[in-house]
């Protein structure tokens, strides 16, 4: 290891020391799954030992439960700054697609992190499908709130807001298995086309 190496290792803070083994362990988890983010692979490519690992994290579970934190809350972020941004519940088409165009924009900058919800790697610790039920949840309540803004006596909001929620989740999906097709154009299109035909009852 060259000595210039070895100094910037001494130098990492405890802080920029956790996320870089949370940046490895995530790259490892994107690419081939949690079951082959081992302890000694995470040590060997953030060039620590186990010990270190350890005194971090706890253990292995601590540590990908601190990794899915980590993604859940950045993509928590990502999602409400989408949703300050958009235009009032009012504008009906607007809302949504305004919405939908910037939380696309958060995948395209950010898609390992999608990608750990929006395709749950094999051996994904409980935690994390815990953590994606209560974004799923986050999510719905806002498709609500816009319902019932742009009508009060819709029937059955709820289940509105379910489909609302699995169209943009396949959408998503869309555009981080086939960007080339999966235009940002294409799918605001859809959803300007999809989102009248489902909020109907709410004219």
């Amino acid at each position: 290891m060259a000595p210039d190496t070895q100094q910037r290792r001494r130098r990492m803070t405890a802080e920029d020391r956790h996320e870089q083994i949370l940046d490895i362990t995530h790259a490892i988890v994107d690419a081939e799954g949690f079951h082959a983010a081992t302890l000694n692979r995470i040590a060997a490519e953030a060039g620590v030992s186990r010990t270190v690992l350890y005194q971090q994290f706890g253990d292995l579970p601590g540590l990908f439960v601190a990794l899915v934190d980590r993604e859940a809350a950045r993509a928590g972020t990502w999602f409400a700054e989408a949703v300050a941004q958009s235009p009032p519940p009012t504008d009906r088409d607007g809302a949504f697609t305004h919405a939908f165009a910037e939380v696309l924009r958060a995948v395209d900058a950010h898609p390992a992190t999608w990608r750990l919800f929006l395709f749950p790697p094999q051996g994904a610790p409980p935690e994390l499908h815990a953590r994606l039920v209560q974004a799923q949840s986050f999510v719905r309540e806002y498709f609500m709130s816009v319902l019932l803004s742009i009508n009060p006596d819709l029937p059955d909001p709820e289940y509105t807001a379910h489909i609302l929620n699995a169209a943009g989740d396949e959408l998503l999906r869309l555009r981080l298995t086939e960007p080339d097709a999966a235009t940002h154009e294409r799918l605001l299109a859809h959803v300007r086309r999809l989102t009248p035909a489902l909020l109907r009852q709410a004219v």
